[in-house]
């Protein structure tokens, strides 16, 4: 897991990394503003901890931008003074705010969290996109299989058995197998 981490001042991003190896994220970056948005739409990272104001910017603007943007999570420290207003802000976005003095543990416990949600979101859309790869692959089938059934009039079950033969003779998968019937009878008509 990547993060980056958004702060004034180096030691602060010292503390940050600290508590970021305490949730089990080894691999970040820090930078501050401008330069931080450009870095986080430019790389993919998975997680963005902040500590706001930045140096040249509040902060809010740059995490709101990475949260429309991204598809990081993001946990944010906020100054108590302005955190009722800052959620405020931030409702709808991806983002986790702490005020600033909330204990270590606190802060810890939703980088745990944050990192467990993200993990489980990838997940998902890893699964998702299996299930979008097996439905585009069985209506390829399904139509090499109408052509073989037009073309060769042959029941469903008979163009069925024939894709799975070529498939295992030419020790093709049948998707390819499929696409080769497609070619074959129907020419790319009806793709």
């Amino acid at each position: 897991m990547k993060a980056l981490v958004l702060c004034a001042a180096e030691s602060t991003a010292e503390k940050l990394r600290e508590l970021l190896n305490g949730a089990g994220i080894t691999d970040s970056d820090s930078f501050c503003g401008a330069e931080a948005r450009k870095k986080a739409v430019s790389r993919e990272y998975d997680l963005v901890f902040s500590a706001l104001p930045l140096t040249d910017e509040f902060g809010l603007d740059t995490v709101a931008y990475i949260s429309m943007n991204t598809d990081a999570e993001q946990v944010v420290l906020i100054p108590s003074k302005v955190y009722d207003e800052a959620v405020s802000k931030t409702v709808g976005l991806n983002i986790s705010l702490l005020p600033k003095n909330s204990p270590s543990s606190l802060i810890l416990n939703t980088l745990r969290r944050t990192v467990t949600v993200k993990r489980a979101i990838d997940d998902e859309k890893r699964q998702r996109q299996a299930l979008e790869k097996k439905i585009s692959d069985d209506r390829l089938i399904y139509r090499a299989k109408c052509v073989l059934i037009e073309y060769l009039k042959l029941s469903e079950e008979e163009a069925h058995r024939i894709l799975l033969k070529r498939a295992m003779d030419k020790r093709l998968p049948l998707k390819e197998t499929a696409l080769e019937v497609l070619k074959m009878y129907d020419a790319g008509n009806r793709q």
